[in-house]
C-alpha cells in the first residue's frame, strides 16, 4: 500500500520520477513546468521588495468588483504555440544556452519572446509561465496591486532582471535575531562554498524510527542537520507531536535542526494540506490579505500555534532553519493553489509569506529564525528583506549523484542580493567530489525519510535505507568525505 501522508511518497510508489525543479502539480502555478528528467528552472535573479510585511494584511472584505475576474486586465492567457506551429516551452529554464530553443516533453520548443520565437514583441507586461501581468505604474522590485488588479513591477519581470547581484548581507534579515542565530549565520557564510552540511529529514508521521540512529548505524557518523515537521501539529494525538521535543535534543547533542510545515487545511473542513484534497486558498481582498475573512482568523490562529512551538524551541536556546510554504510553485499545496479570481498564485503566496514572517518576527517577537525560501521559481521569491537562505528539493530517479548545477545556479539567481543555497530535500545525494568539480556548493543536502519502514529494504519509499537512492558505499563515502560536515564536526553556537 502507496502511503498518502506524503506527495513525493505516493508519487515514487507509483513509479513517477519528480524533479521539483521542473515539475507542477495538478494545482497549478504561474511558473509552468512538467516533470522530467532534468531540473529546469529560470536562472535569472529576482528583485527583493522593500514593501513592508505589515501592510500585506487589510481589513476590506470580499465584493464583487474588488477582485478581479480572470478575464479582466490583470492577467491573460497566453497561447500555447507560436504562429510557425511550434510549441511555447512553459518556462524559460527550458533554454540553458540562451539561443531561444529548449527541450520539453521530449519535444523541442520555443522560448516566449526569445530570439528564436517569431512572434516576439506580440505581448504586452510580463510573461510569466503561461499568464501575462500588466506592469504597475510604481516599481516596488515585486508584485503589485493597483486599480483593482495585480500588476508586476518591471525590475521583477524575469525577462527584464539584471543578472548582477549585490554582496551578501553581513546579517540576518531580521536585526533583532539572537546573537546564537546570528554565529549559526556567520558559520555557514564561513564554510559555503568549500563544505556541505549532512542533513536527514525525520520520519515526522512513525515516532518509533528514528532516522538519525539509521545514518549513524549505516556511516558510523551523524547528521549536522536533522529536519522535523510540524505537520502534525493541528492534531491533539497520534504521531508527530514530539518534534519540537526532538529537535531540543538533536540541538543538545550539538547539531543543527531545520523545520518545514506540511499546514493541513486551516478551516478544519479537511485535514489535508494537497489542493487536490481541500479547497482552501490564501484570502484575498483589494491585493492584500483578507483580515475580515474567517478564513484569515483561522489561518492566523495556526500561524499563533506554530509561533508557540518556535519560542519553545527559543526558550531552549535552539536555532531553527525555518522553512515554511514550501514548493510553494508546483500547484500541490494549497498554499500555492491555482485560482480563479485574478490574483496570481505566486502573488497570494508572496502576501502569506511577508505576513508569517511580520507575525513571528514582529508580533511574537521570535530572534531565532533563518528564514528559508523554497518556493522553486523565480517569481514566487517573497523580497530579499524577508529571506536568509534560498532553497530547492530535487527527486530524481535513483543512484544520480551528480551535483545539480544547473539547478543550483538557477535557484542562486533568484534575489537580487547575493543568498546561502541549500539542497533542501532530496533522494539522490549529489556526490561531493561533483559539488566541489562543478562548484555547485550546496549548503546543506536533507536525505528525506523511510516511508517503507524497514532499516535496510530497498524501495522507492526509502530515501535513506537500503540502496534504491543511495548505495552503502555511496553513503559511506558521502559521510566520510573531508567536504562534508558531520555532527561532530560542528561548532558550538
Amino acid at each position: 500500500m502507496i502511503p498518502l501522508t506524503h506527495l513525493k511518497t505516493s508519487l515514487f510508489g507509483l513509479g513517477f520520477t519528480l524533479i521539483l525543479s521542473a515539475c507542477a502539480g495538478s494545482g497549478g502555478s504561474d511558473s509552468g513546468g512538467n516533470p522530467s528528467s532534468t531540473a529546469t528552472s529560470s536562472s535569472t535573479p529576482a528583485s527583493s521588495s522593500s514593501q513592508p510585511a505589515s501592510s500585506l494584511a487589510t481589513s476590506s472584505s470580499v465584493s464583487s468588483t474588488s477582485t478581479p475576474s480572470p478575464s479582466s486586465s490583470s492577467s491573460s492567457s497566453l497561447p500555447t504555440h507560436a504562429s510557425n506551429g511550434t510549441i511555447y516551452c512553459t518556462s524559460a529554464g527550458e533554454d540553458p544556452d540562451g539561443d531561444g530553443w529548449g527541450w520539453e516533453k521530449e519535444a523541442s520548443c520555443v522560448v516566449r519572446n526569445s530570439v528564436a520565437d517569431p512572434d516576439k514583441g506580440d505581448f504586452e507586461g510580463c510573461i510569466i509561465g503561461t499568464l501575462s501581468w500588466q506592469y504597475c505604474t510604481v516599481d516596488n522590485t515585486s508584485w503589485g496591486y493597483e486599480a483593482g488588479a495585480v500588476c508586476v513591477s518591471q525590475s521583477f519581470c524575469p525577462a527584464n532582471r539584471s543578472a548582477t547581484q549585490t554582496a551578501m548581507a553581513e546579517d540576518l534579515s531580521n536585526p533583532a535575531s539572537s546573537e546564537k542565530a546570528e554565529a549559526v549565520y556567520d558559520y555557514f557564510r564561513s564554510v559555503w562554498g568549500t563544505k556541505t552540511l549532512s542533513g536527514q529529514q525525520d520520519l515526522t508521521w512513525q515516532d518509533s524510527i528514528d532516522m538519525y540512529q539509521r545514518v549513524l548505524d549505516d556511516t558510523g557518523k551523524a547528521p549536522a542537520i536533522m529536519g522535523y515537521d510540524f505537520m502534525n501539529y493541528a492534531f491533539t494525538s497520534g504521531d508527530g507531536l514530539q518534534q519540537t521535543e526532538e529537535a531540543i535534543e538533536h540541538w543538545d547533542r550539538g547539531g543543527l535542526v531545520s523545520f518545514a510545515w506540511h499546514w493541513r487545511d486551516p478551516s478544519d473542513t479537511t485535514s489535508a494540506f494537497y489542493s487536490a484534497e481541500t479547497d482552501f486558498q490564501i484570502p484575498i481582498a483589494d491585493g492584500q490579505l483578507n483580515t475580515q475573512d474567517p478564513n484569515f482568523t483561522r489561518m492566523q490562529a495556526d500561524i499563533d500555534s506554530i509561533a508557540a512551538e518556535l519560542q519553545t524551541l527559543q526558550d531552549a536556546g535552539v536555532v531553527v532553519l525555518w522553512r515554511p510554504l514550501h514548493e510553494a510553485s508546483g500547484g500541490w499545496f494549497w498554499w500555492g493553489r491555482s485560482r480563479s479570481d485574478g490574483i496570481s498564485p505566486a502573488y497570494a503566496q508572496v502576501v502569506l509569506w511577508r505576513y508569517i514572517y511580520e507575525r513571528m518576527v514582529n508580533h511574537h517577537g521570535l530572534t531565532n529564525l533563518l528564514w528559508v525560501w523554497n518556493g522553486q521559481s523565480a517569481g514566487w521569491y517573497p523580497g530579499d528583506a524577508y529571506v536568509d537562505i534560498v532553497s530547492q528539493d530535487i527527486y530524481d530517479g535513483e543512484q544520480n549523484y551528480e551535483s545539480q548545477i544547473d539547478t543550483y545556479n538557477a535557484v542562486k539567481a533568484f534575489p537580487l542580493q547575493s543568498k546561502l543555497v541549500a539542497l533542501s530535500e532530496n533522494s539522490n545525494i549529489p556526490g561531493p567530489d561533483n559539488i566541489a568539480e562543478d562548484g555547485a556548493w550546496w549548503l546543506w543536502f536533507m536525505v528525506w525519510n523511510d516511508s517503507n519502514t524497514d532499516a535496510g529494504v530497498t524501495s522507492s519509499n526509502n530515501f535513506w535505507t537500503g540502496e534504491y537512492y543511495n548505495t552503502n558505499a555511496h553513503k559511506l563515502k558521502v559521510y566520510n568525505h573531508d567536504n562534508v560536515i558531520t555532527l561532530d564536526e560542528l561548532p558550538d553556537f
